[in-house]
C-alpha cells in the first residue's frame, strides 16, 4: 500500500516518442474497429429483423439459429473462430492468402465484433417493430395504404423511436467490446497500454489513458445520441413531418 501511496507519475515518458505513436496509432485502430464493426452489426442486425419478419418459415429458423448463436456465445470466441479456425475451412491456396494476409487479425476482429453484436441489435429492432400498434397498421390496409407506404410513414418512424435508445447502448457496448481484439495483437489503445506497462513499468499511466480514451469517446457517443433523439425522435418534431400520411 505504501509503494502505491509514493507512486511518482511520469507523464513526459508515457506521451513522448515511440510510446506517444503506439497511443495514437492505438487510438486510430480503436476508432476503426468501433466505427466498422457497428456498422457492419446494424446492417446485418436489420437484416436479420427483416428473416425473422418473413413469411418463409425456413428464413425465420435460419434467422432465430443465427440470433441464438450470436447472442449465447461470447464475443471473444467470436474473435478466436474468425482468427484460427476461418481460414481453415478454405481451401489450401485461399487459407495460405488469409494467414499471410498482415490485417487478418483486425478484420477478424471487425468480423466477430459485427457478429456477436448484430444478433441483439436485431432483436432490439424487432422489438420496435411488434411495439407498433396492430390497430394502426389495420386502420392503413383499410384507408388503401399500400405495404410500402405502411413500412416508410407508419411502422419505421415509431419502431425507431422505441429501439433507439437501446440500439445506441448497444453500440457502446460494442465499443468498449473492441478491446477485446488485444486477444488478437491487433494494434488497438489496450495493446499499446500493455506494451508501453510492460516496457517502462508505467502501467498506471497508460491504464489511466485507456481508460480517459473509452470514457470519453462513449460519452461523446451516448451525448450524440441523445441530442439525435431530443431533436428528431420526439411526439414535438414527428407531428412537423409532413410526408407522415394521416391514417385516421
Amino acid at each position: 500500500m505504501g509503494s502505491i501511496i509514493n507512486y511518482e507519475f511520469d507523464w513526459q515518458k508515457i506521451l513522448s516518442g515511440q510510446y506517444l505513436e503506439w497511443i495514437l496509432q492505438g487510438i486510430q485502430i480503436s476508432l476503426s474497429l468501433m466505427l466498422l464493426s457497428s456498422l457492419f452489426a446494424v446492417v446485418l442486425g436489420v437484416l436479420l429483423t427483416f428473416g425473422q419478419l418473413s413469411k418463409y418459415r425456413v428464413i425465420r429458423f435460419i434467422s432465430f439459429l443465427y440470433i441464438e448463436l450470436c447472442r449465447n456465445i461470447p464475443t471473444l470466441i467470436w474473435l478466436l473462430f474468425f482468427y484460427y479456425v476461418f481460414p481453415e475451412l478454405f481451401s489450401e491456396p485461399i487459407k495460405t492468402m488469409l494467414n499471410n494476409n498482415q490485417a487478418l487479425n483486425f478484420w477478424a476482429a471487425i468480423a466477430g465484433l459485427s457478429i456477436s453484436s448484430s444478433g441483439y441489435i436485431s432483436e432490439i429492432i424487432r422489438g420496435g417493430i411488434s411495439g407498433v400498434s396492430k390497430e394502426q397498421v389495420s386502420a392503413a390496409r383499410t384507408l388503401g395504404h399500400s405495404q410500402w407506404e405502411i413500412w416508410i410513414y407508419i411502422i419505421w418512424p415509431q419502431a425507431i423511436r422505441i429501439c433507439f435508445p437501446p440500439l445506441v447502448s448497444r453500440l457502446i457496448h460494442n465499443m468498449k467490446n473492441s478491446s477485446l481484439a488485444l486477444a488478437l495483437s491487433v494494434h488497438e489503445i489496450v495493446w499499446a497500454t500493455q506494451q508501453i506497462e510492460s516496457i517502462t513499468f508505467r502501467g498506471i499511466e497508460a491504464t489511466i489513458i485507456a481508460t480517459l480514451f473509452f470514457l470519453c469517446i462513449n460519452y461523446v457517443f451516448s451525448r450524440l445520441g441523445l441530442s439525435v433523439e431530443k431533436r428528431f425522435l420526439t411526439d414535438k418534431n414527428f407531428k412537423k413531418i409532413k410526408k407522415v400520411k394521416d391514417v385516421g
